[in-house]
């Protein structure tokens, strides 16, 4: 009896143990997401996220916390929007979020920080693309200043 009772229990944890998750653990980074797809009616899917959490974007010489999401299914249908959050390095960690992609306009593909201004790396819609696959090299670049996005010309032009 012993040996059965010690199964159920050990079957019963296994049961609730959460499956694996590509969320972050902090419930700020959540919490912004979370609400952003609730507040536009779409659905959020952390495996596309990408992040830069090395570099400093607000000139205190302390690393900040960057993250660019996308939301699906905004307002129904197969729309997507991606957004840039910055988390900057002070004590109220308060995000500043700005769209930066969008479907059948730009697909922000990677993020990097260089000399302090943010550095997307885009694709961005042809003429002759269709509305999923975007095609034309391209490159956003931002600036957080003040507690705010603002974006700045690209220091060269970009890559055809």
């Amino acid at each position: 009896m012993l040996v059965n009772a010690s199964f159920l229990l050990l079957s019963a944890a296994a049961a609730t143990t959460a499956a694996p998750t590509c969320a972050t653990r902090d419930d700020r980074v959540e919490r912004l997401i979370a609400t952003n797809a609730k507040e536009s009616g779409g659905q959020e899917y952390c495996q596309f996220r990408l992040y830069e959490t090395l570099s400093d974007v607000d000139g205190d010489r302390r690393e900040d916390f960057l993250v660019v999401f996308e939301i699906e299914g905004e307002g129904g249908g197969n729309n997507s929007v991606q957004y840039l959050a910055v988390f900057p390095s002070g004590t109220a960690w308060t995000p500043a979020v700005t769209e930066v992609g969008r479907r059948g306009q730009r697909a922000v593909k990677a993020l990097r920080v260089e000399s302090g201004v943010i550095v997307l790396d885009t694709l961005d819609q042809g003429p002759d693309d269709a509305m999923c696959c975007p095609s034309i090299k391209g490159e956003a670049t931002l600036r957080f200043t003040k507690g705010t996005l603002l974006p700045v010309a690209p220091a060269r032009p970009p890559a055809k």
